[in-house]
Order: C-alpha cells, then sequence, then structure tokens
C-alpha cells in the first residue's frame, strides 16, 4: 500500500493506482529493483501498492520512501518426485496441482486488487495474481527475469540441461498445471488457456535482462529493458593491502559457502565480502588484514569499477554490474534460476560456474582463473562495450512511462527499451 497509514492511498479518478505483487523468491532484490520505480510512479501522481511474500524484507527498505505492504497469499511447498524439471513443475509444489488449492490463492489476490483498486498488476515473479488478474479482466506487466517468464511453447523448457528430460514429461507437469488454471478460470466464467505457457501472455512482458543473460536461449525475440539498478547502494572500504582486489557477494545460505570462503583467505590480494547475515563465527574465523566484510550492502556500481573480479552466489544485480564494468564473475548458483543465469554468463565467456551439485574442490583453481584468464576478461569488456551506452536511470523512466500507459488504458507509445 502507499502512504504512512496502512490501507490509505486508494486509487481515485485523479489517482491510479497499480499493484506490484511478488509471490516467490527471496532477499532484497524484488523490491530493491522495483522500489526506484515505484518513486517515479508516485512522483508522477500514482498510487502503488505492495504484495510482498516477504515483509521481513520490505521493512528494510520500504519505509523510508513511505511504502505501506500487505502479505502476498502464498502456500508453503508441497512434496513432490525429483527436483522440479520446468517452470510448470515447480508451480505444482506451490498449489498449482490441486484446484481447490489455487482457488483459494486466486481469491486471496482477487481480494488484494479489488481493495487497492489497482488498475494495473505489476507481476515481479506472481504467476498467481497474474491467474487473479486475468479473472477480474485487469490487465499486467510482468516486471523482472525471463526465468519466471517461459517462452510461448508447449511443454515449458527442461529447467536440467545436464539432464535430459523427455518431451512427454515435461509436458505432463504442463498439462497438470494447466487443469489447475483452467478450472479457476471456469470458475469466474472465463475461456480455458490452449497449453500452460498462455498464462503468461499479459498487456506487457518486461524482461529486465539482456538478450545474452535470458534463462531461455530459445524463447525468440523479445522487449529486454535491460537491468534496473537495486535501491541499496552504499560506499564500503577495501583492505589496505597489494594485489589484486576481489568483491564477494554471498549469503548466510549459500551453497559452499564456507569453501567461498576458504578461497577467498587463501587469496593473496584485497578482499571485500557482503555477506548478510552471516554467523559471528565464520565472520571471525575469516576475517584477515586482506579481508574486509562489509556491514552494509555495497554499492556494485563502484566496487565493480574498483575490483578485478567478483565471486557472488549468482545474483544478477552483482553479476550485471560487474559485466557492465568488463570484469569476470565466478559464480555459486545454489538453485535453478541462479544456475540457468550463471550459465548464461559462462557460456559467453565471462566467468565461471560452480555446479551447485557438484563439490566445491576446485573452486580457488577457478578463482584464479577468473582474475588470470585473458578471455575471460576480454569477454567480460566485450559486454561492457556493447551496452556501454546503456542508461539505468533513463530505463526506469521508460518503464514508468509504460506502466502509466496501462494503468491509464492510453495508447502505447512504447518506448524505445532494447538497450
Amino acid at each position: 500500500m502507499d502512504g504512512d497509514t496502512p490501507g490509505a492511498g486508494h486509487g481515485t479518478a485523479t489517482r491510479p493506482a497499480v499493484m506490484y505483487a511478488w509471490e516467490f523468491g527471496a532477499n532484497l532484490g524484488h523490491v530493491g529493483t522495483f522500489l526506484p520505480v515505484a518513486r517515479e510512479l508516485r512522483q508522477r501522481g500514482m498510487d502503488v501498492h505492495w504484495a510482498v511474500t516477504q515483509p521481513h524484507q520490505a521493512v528494510r527498505l520500504l519505509p523510508e520512501s513511505g511504502f505501506a505492504w500487505l502479505q502476498a497469499p502464498v502456500m508453503p511447498e508441497q512434496p513432490r518426485p525429483g527436483p522440479p524439471i520446468n517452470y510448470a513443475d515447480i508451480l505444482l509444489r506451490f498449489g498449482y496441482a490441486d484446484p481447490r488449492d489455487l482457488l483459494g490463492l486466486v481469491v486471496a489476490w482477487r481480494e488484494l486488487l479489488r481493495l487497492s483498486d489497482s488498475s494495473l498488476l505489476l507481476a515481479d515473479h506472481a504467476p498467481t495474481a497474474i491467474l487473479a488478474a486475468r479473472t477480474l479482466g485487469k490487465p499486467a506487466m510482468i516486471f523482472g527475469s525471463g526465468f519466471f517468464t517461459p517462452p510461448q511453447i508447449h511443454p515449458t523448457p527442461n529447467m536440467r540441461p545436464w539432464s535430459p528430460v523427455a518431451d512427454e514429461q515435461l509436458a505432463g507437469a504442463d498439462r497438470l498445471a494447466l487443469g489447475s488454471v483452467n478450472a479457476v478460470l471456469a470458475n469466474f466464467g472465463k475461456p480455458p488457456l490452449e497449453y500452460f505457457a498462455r498464462l503468461f501472455c499479459v498487456a506487457e512482458d518486461s524482461l529486465l535482462s539482456f538478450p545474452e543473460l535470458d534463462h531461455y536461449p530459445q524463447r525468440g525475440p523479445a522487449r529486454y529493458w535491460g537491468m534496473l539498478p537495486a535501491a541499496v547502494a552504499e560506499d564500503s572500504d577495501w583492505p589496505a593491502v597489494p594485489g589484486p582486489r576481489v568483491f564477494s557477494y554471498l549469503r548466510a545460505d549459500t551453497l559452499h559457502l564456507e569453501a567461498a570462503l576458504q578461497a577467498l583467505h587463501a587469496l593473496r590480494g584485497s578482499v571485500l565480502i557482503y555477506a548478510p547475515n552471516l554467523p559471528a563465527t565464520l565472520v571471525a574465523r575469516y576475517a584477515a588484514p586482506h579481508l574486509a566484510f562489509s556491514p552494509r550492502p555495497a554499492d556494485l556500481k563502484k566496487v565493480a569499477a574498483q575490483a578485478d573480479a567478483a565471486l557472488t552466489y549468482a545474483s544478477a544485480a552483482a553479476t550485471v554490474a560487474f559485466l557492465m564494468a568488463g570484469k569476470p564473475v565466478l559464480m555459486m548458483p545454489g538453485h535453478l534460476e541462479q544456475y540457468l543465469f550463471a550459465k548464461r554468463v559462462e557460456n559467453m565467456g565471462a566467468g565461471l560456474v560452480q555446479h551447485p551439485e557438484q563439490p566445491p574442490t576446485e573452486l580457488a583453481a577457478m578463482l584464479q582463473r577468473v582474475l588470470q584468464e585473458p578471455g575471460l576478461r576480454q569477454n567480460a569488456l566485450a559486454f561492457a562495450r556493447k551496452y556501454a551506452n546503456f542508461d539505468q536511470n533513463a530505463v526506469i523512466g521508460n518503464i514508468a512511462s509504460r506502466i502509466q500507459e496501462l494503468a491509464l488504458g492510453t495508447a502505447p507509445s512504447r518506448p524505445e527499451t532494447t538497450p
């Protein structure tokens, strides 16, 4: 919600309203990416309502900008055999396997949309909110990475490319999820979808990425806005020691965390680490004159310009900041979204990936490679040169303009957004 009081700021005839919906995902990246756009929309006279899956993260960013928020409708993960094979299979674990469960979630989303009087849904990894908007006849704009916007093909693609999956198995997951979706649509007198990916045919599909980094290389032509800057950014101090500079963005739940800390500790150079909520015992164990733990989120653009390379958990924001600075990256993804993104970086030769299902025995050697191999740096520089004129602030304004057009129902001007 918008305003100091929860429930205040409902859209009126003079102040149109939009709802930002964040259903799946974790950490500050989702809210932090949309926050600059939300501020711009408010300056243009629009109300912005927030439905977030992690209120404890929202409280770290939104109060300072005068925004309040509501809890997004979510369902605890339900067990299914084996790891998820495609996007439909992910959703089957969160209510899409049973039409009754999905209906319960959709009704909750419908009420949020109606209570907020929002004329447009902004869906940041929020497929159920998209379905709810469809049942209400409200337009939706997808806001975020390509991971949660499957290409318009049937079945939705295999998300584990290192493990072949039969098309019929992928189609089976799609059919089960589609059955629940169509049952919900029928409940509200809406026509069925032909195939599962049609759920993501919305008024605007805004891919906040670059073509080279799209999670789905088979997507085909699409509108890419480029990566937006996160709202969290503060100056950080590097250890005053000689040698290469390496910035590391880790989390307490990062896969192979101690292996990463060991590799960074063994490095001869200046190491700056931002690792929120890291246990104090680990900070004490690995602190050293050449290795500093930053207590605050780093200004990624500045540290990328100052550093020689990065080691991250495959954070999209940190990775893109380093690529835009022409610096290679070592990535340690912990789940499918991060892995697919990291593989795109590796495939264009600008970074290396520690496979999440393999032991990190070569991590220290991989870190040396991203510092020393000319090819990795050259490919990162090629990416930086290609997008040297990319203006993130201009993209914020263009996205805000597009949101206004959709919310007000005016003729689309479609500002230039391809980076």
